[in-house]
């Protein structure tokens, strides 16, 4: 519908730089005919027909063309020289046809002698105006062009605006949902008993809870950080987990070497981790084993967390920190990425993939 509605919109846009082109020849045509210079003995109405209704016509139809012509090379990417190369042909076509349609109108409907038509004046008229026809058909393709630049620019800066907003709703529903009451209340309560049993241990992870939460609220305004930056953060919060499921929870990571520098969307990996240890435990999957595992294939960033826990029963339904991260990933990578929760092929475990664009 949005699609319809722009393409509409720059028809008018182009319908209207047409009927000014065409106004502007008519007056001068009217001008010459008003004072008897070199124009054929026709009436009026003949004369509007030809100078104005089968001018609008024909240049409808050739902007139309242009329309269809730039659109398809703007969405198919062509080189510079390609674009060029295509217009100046379709130019030189259009231009010669524009005149074999009116000559084929004036023989035809003014019913004029094609015995005493002057060749010459023909060659001299389609050459002489050459010029205009070339530069409509350039001005329409400048417009056109201008239009999608304007158009593209307004989504980039709406864009940016949604990332903002979502960054900012990421950071508060990591402490609101992601990070939820019970993680904060199991994780003093677990620090509380090995304040006892092994005070190191719970001066770690005290230290742990507090440098995830400052990292976390502390955040810079930026929808990128870098793979090395992103798994300090997300180690912290393993080792509090590690801690409140002692010996049920193992959790791995294999991380490819020299791609700590690759950008992803901050705080991406922590939801979906909170989500292969939600689900993965149950009645028959008390102790849980996690691999993370992430490296590169062709110029894609592969993002793997498999666990040996309960399979998917029926089609998962994502929750809020799934929904933000799936939110996240289109308005960053539009269609190109790949994000799926599937069961593993032995029906041992779930995999949760996240395919994106390396960016560095």
């Amino acid at each position: 519908m949005m699609k319809d509605k722009n393409d509409k919109k720059l028809f008018s846009i182009l319908f209207i730089f047409t009927l000014v082109y065409s106004n502007i020849k008519i007056a001068k045509q009217s001008y010459f005919k008003f004072k008897g210079y070199a124009l054929d003995d026709i009436s009026w109405t003949n004369f509007f027909i030809e100078y104005y209704l089968t001018d609008i016509l024909i240049m409808t139809m050739l902007l139309a063309l242009i329309l269809f012509l730039t659109k398809k090379m703007i969405h198919k990417d062509f080189s510079r020289y390609a674009i060029l190369s295509v217009h100046l042909f379709f130019a030189a076509v259009t231009w010669v046809l524009a005149y074999v349609i009116y000559y084929l109108y004036r023989f035809t409907i003014l019913e004029l002698n094609f015995d005493n038509f002057n060749w010459n004046e023909a060659v001299f008229n389609i050459v002489n105006y050459s010029d205009r026809h070339f530069m409509f058909y350039f001005v329409n393709v400048f417009i056109i062009y201008t239009y999608f630049y304007i158009n593209k620019s307004s989504q980039i800066e709406l864009q940016k605006a949604q990332l903002k907003q979502q960054l900012t709703n990421v950071q508060v529903n990591v402490l609101k949902y992601q990070l939820h009451p019970h993680f904060f209340f199991n994780t003093l309560n677990s620090i509380s008993t090995l304040i006892e049993t092994d005070a190191k241990l719970a001066q770690n992870t005290l230290a742990d809870f507090s440098n995830l939460l400052r990292d976390i609220l502390f955040l810079k305004d930026t929808n990128l950080m870098p793979l090395s930056v992103e798994m300090k953060i997300l180690k912290r919060y393993i080792d509090i987990m590690s801690i409140r499921f002692s010996d049920h929870l193992k959790v791995s990571i294999h991380v490819e070497d020299n791609l700590g520098d690759v950008l992803i969307p901050s705080l991406i990996l922590q939801p979906i981790l909170e989500n292969s240890i939600k689900h993965g435990y149950s009645y028959d999957s008390t102790d849980l084993k996690i691999d993370i595992d992430i490296f590169q294939k062709e110029s894609n960033l592969h993002i793997e967390v498999i666990n040996n826990g309960e399979p998917l029963t029926e089609n998962i339904k994502y929750g809020t920190g799934l929904k933000n991260t799936v939110d996240r990933l289109i308005t960053l990578y539009e269609n190109n990425f790949i994000f799926s929760i599937e069961n593993r092929k032995d029906k041992i475990g779930v995999i949760t993939q996240m395919i994106i664009p390396i960016k560095s």
